[in-house]
């Protein structure tokens, strides 16, 4: 396959992980926003403000590799943080919904990532930096499941 085509396609990919990134801090944004719990609160919003570093990240890698980043949501993710709000709105807000709302955005991600991984062709740094960012949100997809368990 030729080069460019290959760094179409991971510039395609790297586009939609970043709408998904974004996506992602603006989910946890609206979760902070709808929990009653204070340390989940800040929880939420420390994962919003990772997201967000997460998109700067992607953002400069498709620079990088001479793309133009995508500037918008996906419209799953509109319909995502409208599920939030009617579904707090529905069971008064509760916790335990929003943090299982949490993992399963979080579980979303790193099907993302997975599929971007899968590709032979991505140049290492790129790698690197989607691995670093994979794990993180393996992390937070732990934290948010034992979350699940306790609220």
């Amino acid at each position: 396959m030729e080069v460019g085509k290959i760094n179409g396609e991971i510039l395609d990919r790297l586009n939609t992980l970043l709408t998904r990134t974004r996506d992602g801090e603006r989910g946890y944004q609206e979760a902070a926003e709808n929990v009653k719990d204070t340390e989940l609160k800040s929880l939420f919003l420390a994962q919003s403000r990772q997201r967000g570093e997460f998109a700067m990240e992607i953002d400069r890698e498709v620079r990088t590799l001479g793309g133009d980043p995508e500037t918008t949501t996906s419209l799953a993710a509109d319909l995502h943080r409208a599920w939030i709000n009617i579904k707090s709105t529905i069971t008064g807000h509760s916790d335990k919904a929003i943090v299982e709302e949490c993992k399963r955005g979080d579980g979303q991600a790193l099907d993302d990532y997975q599929e971007i991984l899968k590709n032979t062709s991505l140049i290492a740094s790129t790698r690197e930096l989607l691995l670093r960012q994979k794990e993180r949100i393996e992390s937070a997809h732990a934290s948010m499941a034992r979350l699940a368990d306790v609220v």
